[in-house]
C-alpha cells in the first residue's frame, strides 16, 4: 500500500512539475512585432522592389513529410521519418527553390532545432543556401514539449512562418492572429500569425506582401477569425490605396474550387470553403485550376492518395498577374506543392 501511495505521489508530482513548466515556458506572442533580419545582410540606403516580381510560396512540411509519410493526426500511424531523409527532403526543397530563382519567397513549416526534424535548424540552411536573401522568421508553433502521440511524443517544437526577399524590405511585421484553442491545450498547439514585409516601390508608395498559414483542425471558428482579421487589414491598405499580395496554405480550399467527396470524407483533417466575404471584396483570390497542392496525409503518397487545393495567393485588384503555376513535384520533398507568382506593379 505505501508502495502504491509513493508511486502514486511521484507520477502527481512529476505531473504539476511538467505543467508547471509548461505555463513557464509558454509562448505568448504580442499582437504586433516587428521582426529582425537574420541574413546579416546590411542595408543603410532604400531599396525599391522592381517593378516585375516572381514569388514562390511553399507548405515544406518542416522537411519531414515527404512522399514516404502519413501522419498520425490526419488517420496515419508515423510520427516522424528519419534524419537522412529530413537532409533529403530540404537539399531537394532548397533546389527546387533555386531552380525558378523567384525575387521573393513566402515558406510556411520551417522548423528551426525541433525533436520532430533531429535539432536541424531549417532557417540556418535557408540562410547559408541564400546569401542574397533577407530572411525573417514568425514563430508560430514554439513548446517546450507536445506530449502527443503519447507512445511516441513529439517534443520540443519551434516552428514557424519565414520571407524571404533580394530587396530588403522597410518592415517586416509578425501579426498574431485572433484564433486561438483553449487552455491547456494551447500550450502545446499552434499560435498562428500573419507575416506582412512593406517594400518601397520605384514611384515611392509602398507594397505590402504577406505570408499566412491559417489553422488546419479547426474546431472553434479559428479559421474564421483568421480569414477575417486578414479582410480587416487589407481593407485599411486599400483605403490608404497600397497594394497588396498574400500568399500561404490558407488550410481552405477556395471558394471557386469544387471539392471532391473524398476531400470532405477525411474525419481527421477536412479542408473548408474560403469565406470569400470576410475578405470584403478588397482583392481577388489566384490560384492554379490544374494543379492540385495539398495532399491528405492519412496513407503515404500514391495512387489513393486525396488531393486538394489549399495554396494559393490573394492580390489586390491595382496589381497585374501574369502567371500563377503550382509546381507538381509528386509530393516528393512535403505534403504541399510550391506555387509561383509572376505579378506586375
Amino acid at each position: 500500500m505505501h508502495i502504491a501511495l509513493f508511486v502514486l505521489g511521484a507520477l502527481v508530482a512529476v505531473f504539476l512539475i511538467f505543467l508547471l513548466t509548461a505555463v513557464i515556458t509558454d509562448y505568448r506572442p504580442a499582437g504586433r512585432e516587428v521582426l529582425q533580419d537574420r541574413s546579416g545582410i546590411s542595408s543603410d540606403t532604400t531599396e525599391v522592389l522592381p517593378d516585375s516580381l516572381s514569388i514562390l510560396c511553399w507548405n515544406i512540411g518542416y522537411g519531414g513529410l515527404g512522399d514516404d509519410m502519413d501522419f498520425f493526426y490526419d488517420g496515419g500511424t508515423q510520427v516522424r521519418t528519419s534524419r537522412e531523409r529530413t537532409l533529403a527532403n530540404i537539399d531537394g526543397i532548397i533546389t527546387e527553390i533555386r531552380r525558378h530563382n523567384p525575387d521573393i519567397i513566402l515558406l510556411q513549416e520551417v522548423d528551426e532545432c525541433s525533436r520532430r526534424t533531429y535539432r536541424i535548424n531549417e532557417v540556418e540552411m535557408l540562410r547559408e543556401a541564400f546569401p542574397d536573401y533577407h530572411i525573417f522568421l514568425g514563430y508560430n508553433y514554439k513548446s517546450f514539449f507536445v506530449p502527443i502521440p503519447l507512445k511516441a511524443p513529439m517534443g520540443k517544437v519551434a516552428s514557424g512562418v519565414v520571407l524571404m526577399s533580394r530587396t530588403a524590405p522597410e518592415e517586416v511585421v509578425r501579426w498574431q492572429y485572433p484564433s486561438r484553442f483553449p487552455w491547456p491545450v494551447s500550450m502545446f498547439n499552434l499560435k498562428r500569425c500573419l507575416l506582412t514585409a512593406s517594400f518601397r516601390k520605384a514611384d515611392g508608395g509602398s507594397i505590402i506582401i504577406g505570408n499566412t498559414h491559417n489553422t488546419a483542425y479547426d474546431t472553434g471558428n479559428m479559421r474564421t477569425a483568421e480569414t477575417g482579421f486578414i479582410g480587416e487589414m487589407t481593407k485599411k491598405l486599400r483605403s490608404g490605396g497600397i497594394p497588396f499580395i498574400i500568399g500561404g496554405d490558407w488550410n481552405q480550399y477556395p471558394p471557386a474550387y469544387t471539392p471532391s467527396p473524398d476531400e470532405d470524407s477525411n474525419p481527421h483533417f477536412s479542408t473548408v470553403r474560403l469565406d470569400e466575404d470576410l475578405l470584403g471584396g478588397t482583392g481577388r483570390i489566384i490560384y492554379d485550376r490544374q494543379t492540385k497542392t495539398l495532399r491528405h496525409l492519412n496513407t503515404v503518397f500514391g495512387p489513393e492518395s486525396v488531393l486538394t487545393v489549399t495554396d494559393y495567393f490573394y492580390v489586390s485588384p491595382d496589381i497585374r498577374v501574369d502567371t500563377m503555376q503550382a509546381i507538381d513535384l509528386r509530393f516528393r520533398y512535403s505534403d504541399h506543392q510550391p506555387a509561383v507568382l509572376r505579378i506586375k506593379l
